[in-house]
């Protein structure tokens, strides 16, 4: 797909379903960046609607709506909103985008351009088919948030084997294959990536950012959770792939041989009312559920954590995975108590930034709090800078913004 370096202007487009003023990680902010060293950005995106799937006040749906965000050129098409758990609904939410987006490109695209596509499922695939017909010299990157089907097999929508199988034929060889250049979360996706016969070259692993500081939010009060606790915070998505519901029994063992012990879970999702349930009925009450908070809100309680939590369920697909929650949390340096494997686990082993824990297990997440628990200043203060050290190399926006920067004009002779 790809012959060496290729001769193309500053043009670039970025394509995303969600973008601001949505709570969405490669923001204005990060397109700001990149117009900063040198690009010239136009995005397309969809009216705002995430994540109650509401059209967003000030915003009416229509076919497209050309807007100017902070010196930056936007092109929003029409939006089919929904983010509830019926599937069909969700298939046309983006199902919508894929094709509109798509013709965006063909009505408002130019040739010799890059095309910053950002994967928000498989329908992204009209993008690139679109460049490839009506902008022949242009080239387009994939940015990859979740591998297909591997995702898909794990969010259990379809569980017929066969059906996954035709997928991965069908996504090997009219997905991947129309992309020249993509970007992964993690190494352990890109070397998935490359095993679907993609160059080495052609794949940069582009690790995510925090939140919070996607909203340009730092921590400026002195917020402080009401009594004595050791306050233990999660803060994100309470999904069936988080898996807080399989934990009650650690929360019930901390709660009984812990008092002082407490857990804040900050969000909600589609595990919530599971999880609510289960501490309801095994009368546990170290575990306080505050529902969703803003992202410029959250910060706050980061902060005035003594601890920050992460879960994923057990699945090979999450050896591959880096939580976004896991960049905010080492951001704001706290220890991490993280019940995670493969790279996230090895990530915060490494770097010496708290304790992990096989995912599920119950008792050994009891284990790893009462390492954490009973950690003295010194450790918590090396935590912090390891942290701090880590998240400027490796996780921020600004390392993120130049490493895509570098990336493409490896590969583009302007």
């Amino acid at each position: 797909m790809v012959g060496g370096n290729i001769s193309m202007s500053n043009r670039l487009f970025y394509v995303a379903q969600y973008f601001t003023p949505e709570p969405y990680l490669k923001d204005i902010n990060f397109i700001k960046s990149l117009k900063d060293k040198g690009w010239d950005p136009v995005v397309i995106t969809g009216f705002p609607n995430y994540p109650k799937g509401e059209i967003y006040s000030g915003y009416k749906n229509s076919v497209f709506k050309i807007e100017e965000m902070e010196g930056i050129k936007v092109i929003r098409t029409y939006t089919y909103a929904d983010h509830s758990l019926n599937v069909f609904k969700r298939i046309l939410n983006y199902l919508c985008f894929g094709i509109l987006a798509s013709y965006a490109i063909f009505k408002f695209g130019k040739k010799e351009s890059f095309y910053y596509v950002l994967q928000s499922s498989p329908f992204v695939i009209f993008t690139a088919w679109t460049v490839k017909l009506f902008k022949s010299k242009s080239k387009t990157l994939l940015d990859i948030q979740d591998v297909f089907p591997e995702n898909i097999r794990v969010s259990g929508v379809i569980k017929q084997g066969w059906i996954i199988n035709i997928l991965d034929f069908i996504l090997n060889n009219f997905y991947y294959r129309f992309f020249d250049f993509f970007v992964t979360v993690s190494n352990s996706f890109n070397k998935i990536v490359q095993s679907k016969g993609i160059s080495k070259s052609r794949v940069l692993t582009l690790y995510n950012w925090s939140m919070v500081e996607a909203d340009g939010t730092t921590s400026s009060d002195n917020y402080q959770f009401a009594g004595n606790f050791y306050n233990i915070v999660y803060a994100g998505n309470i999904g069936v792939h988080q898996g807080l519901s399989l934990l009650t029994d650690a929360y019930k063992l901390v709660q009984e041989k812990y008092p002082k012990i407490k857990f804040h879970f900050f969000g909600d999702g589609t595990d919530f009312e599971a999880l609510k349930s289960k501490l309801k009925e095994k009368q546990i009450h170290n575990v306080e559920l505050h529902g969703r908070v803003s992202s410029t809100e959250i910060s706050k309680y980061l902060n005035a954590a003594d601890c920050l939590f992460l879960h994923l369920i057990s699945d090979p697909i999450y050896e591959s995975i880096i939580p976004s929650k896991l960049q905010a949390y080492v951001e704001v340096g706290k220890p991490i108590l993280g019940g995670i494997q493969g790279e996230a686990a090895e990530l915060v082993s490494a770097n010496n930034l708290g304790e992990v824990f096989n995912s599920e297990d119950n008792n050994a997440m009891l284990k790893a709090i009462e390492v954490l628990y009973n950690m003295d200043a010194s450790t918590i203060e090396k935590i912090l800078n390891n942290s701090k050290q880590l998240y400027a190399d490796d996780f921020s926006r600004a390392a993120g913004a130049t490493k895509v920067d570098n990336f493409l004009k490896q590969n583009i002779v302007n």
